[in-house]
């Protein structure tokens, strides 16, 4: 039997994103295209970093760095913050 998925280059892709965008708020959409056009080591787009719109919301919610800010009245998407530690302050 296969162990846990851990999506280990999904997240490390998101983390990439975030740092990426230091603490700015960005739509899902954004990420998602980054995620799916993620160029990994080999020089080649990720296959493994991939993802789909349900996918990509579980990952965001369940991952500590992330905060999500909901929409107000005008607009009716909410936007996501990178929260974690940027690579400035290590």
């Amino acid at each position: 039997m296969a162990g846990p998925i851990k999506h280990k280059y999904k997240k490390k892709a998101m983390v990439n994103f975030g740092k990426s965008r230091n603490r700015e708020l960005f739509y899902q959409a954004e990420l998602m295209h980054y995620m799916n056009t993620y160029i990994g080591v080999s020089g080649r787009i990720s296959q493994q970093a991939a993802t789909t719109v349900v996918q990509l919301t579980s990952l965001l919610r369940m991952h500590p760095d992330f905060r999500y800010h909901p929409a107000d009245r005008q607009t009716q998407t909410g936007q996501w913050q990178y929260v974690g530690q940027l690579d400035e302050e290590e």
